[in-house]
């Protein structure tokens, strides 16, 4: 899965960023759960490796642990300039 079918369906699905659950964009894409969690994280602002993702999504997970992605405004603008 590339990370420009993840933003762009994070967009489709909330384009002013509102939270997604992660179960929702993973039917969708049909892709597991897991996998989400990974491309999500490396779109955030975490920094893997020592360097700093460019903090396109945001992940946050429930008191009940369920987990939602939601594009930020970096990501927003992003998506918004045709994923280049």
């Amino acid at each position: 899965m590339s990370p420009e079918l993840l933003l762009q369906t994070l967009h489709e699905l909330a384009p002013h960023g509102e939270p997604v659950a992660l179960t929702r964009l993973a039917k969708r894409l049909d892709q597991r759960v897991s996998v989400l969690l990974r491309h999500a994280t490396a779109l955030g602002d975490t920094v893997i490796g020592g360097v700093r993702g460019p903090g396109w999504v945001a992940l946050q997970c429930d008191d009940a642990g369920r987990w939602v992605a939601r594009l930020t405004p970096a990501g927003r603008t992003f998506v918004g300039r045709g994923l280049t």
